[in-house]
C-alpha cells in the first residue's frame, strides 16, 4: 500500500493496545482527523486491530467516526488512511487488522434518513456501507499488486447473525475486509 503522491503529514501516538495517526484535513476548513487501530481480540494466532477513522475532537479525546464532513478533500485524507497501514505493520507486524464502515448499521440508516439529501427510499439508504465500500474497491482495483505483500479475508453476516470469514475474492461484497501482512515481506 505505498506510491501515495498525496497525504497528509501525521503525527504518531502508539500504545500497548491503541496505534493512533493524527493529521489535519485542510479542505473548506481545518479539521483534526484521527486513523485508530484499537485492538480487538486474538483472532487465528494473531491480535486483531480494528482500523477506525473520523474526525477528532481534542478537548473530549472522542473520535467521531459518523460525522461525513464533505472537506473537499478526500481522496487525500483516504491515501492518508491507506498510507498508515505499512507503517501500523512495521510496529506490530504479526497482527491482522479488520475494517468495516461505521456506517453499516440499522441504527446508521434509520440516523440518515432524518437528515438525508439524496432522497433514499424507505427500504433503501444510500449512504449505507458507502466507507467500506470504499476499502473493498480500493483492494478490488489493486488485488493483484497488494497479494504481493499482503492477505486478504472478507467477512458476510448472514440474516441469523452468522458471520463467515473466507479468502477475499474480488468483487465480492464483504461488510468486513480482513488484512494481514506476509511474513517474508517484513521490512524493519
Amino acid at each position: 500500500m505505498a506510491g501515495y503522491n498525496k497525504v497528509y503529514k501525521i503525527n504518531e501516538d502508539f500504545s500497548e493496545n491503541t496505534v493512533r495517526f493524527y493529521f489535519i484535513s485542510n479542505g473548506q476548513i481545518d479539521i483534526i482527523k484521527v486513523i485508530e487501530y484499537s485492538y480487538v481480540r486474538e483472532f487465528r494466532g494473531a491480535p486483531l486491530y480494528n482500523l477506525g477513522f473520523g474526525d477528532y475532537d481534542l478537548k473530549s479525546d472522542i473520535i467521531d467516526d459518523k460525522v461525513n464532513t464533505n472537506n473537499g478533500d478526500h481522496y487525500m485524507v483516504f491515501n492518508t488512511v491507506l498510507f498508515t497501514i505499512p507503517i501500523f505493520f512495521r510496529y506490530k507486524p504479526n497482527s491482522i487488522i479488520m475494517v468495516q464502515g461505521s456506517d453499516n448499521s440499522e441504527d446508521f440508516s434509520k440516523d440518515c434518513k432524518i437528515t438525508c439529501k439524496k432522497k433514499c427510499t424507505v427500504a433503501e439508504c444510500k449512504n449505507l456501507d458507502r466507507r467500506i465500500k470504499a476499502y473493498r474497491y480500493y483492494v478490488n482495483k489493486n488485488y493483484i499488486n497488494l497479494l504481493e505483500e499482503y492477505e486478504f479475508w472478507g467477512s458476510i453476516k448472514k440474516p441469523e447473525g452468522q458471520v463467515t470469514i473466507e479468502s477475499y475474492e474480488i468483487g465480492k461484497e464483504y461488510d468486513s475486509v480482513f488484512c494481514k501482512i506476509k511474513k517474508n515481506n517484513f521490512v524493519t
